[in-house]
């Protein structure tokens, strides 16, 4: 399974990265190789739970895609929950999960 997922990504990594790229947004091209390297491991696990793949071209361009999606969905709630510093609830919200990871 090793041997397969590395002649993959020697034939797919270009593609990968370049599908991230083209995703992402212009600001965001630091996250490319990082979000690409999110879809390896995808692509390993998936692997390890005994799937097989007819055309990983199509497979890893869908991973690729899907996770800057899920970047960007999860950056948004992330963005939701913690930026509203006008409403003293958030504020005390805030002030309690620092306290709690602490």
């Amino acid at each position: 399974m090793r041997e397969l997922l590395s002649g993959w990504f020697a034939e797919y990594g270009p593609m990968v990265e370049g599908v991230v790229a083209r995703t992402v947004r212009l600001g965001d091209r630091d996250l490319v190789e990082d979000l690409a390297q999110d879809v390896w491991v995808k692509a390993w696990q998936y692997l390890l739970r005994g799937n097989e793949v007819a055309r990983p071209a199509g497979l890893l361009a869908f991973f690729a895609r899907c996770r800057v999606v899920d970047h960007y969905r999860l950056a948004r709630v992330r963005r939701e929950l913690l930026s509203d510093f006008q409403d003293e609830a958030a504020v005390v919200r805030l002030a309690s999960w620092i306290g709690a990871a602490a």
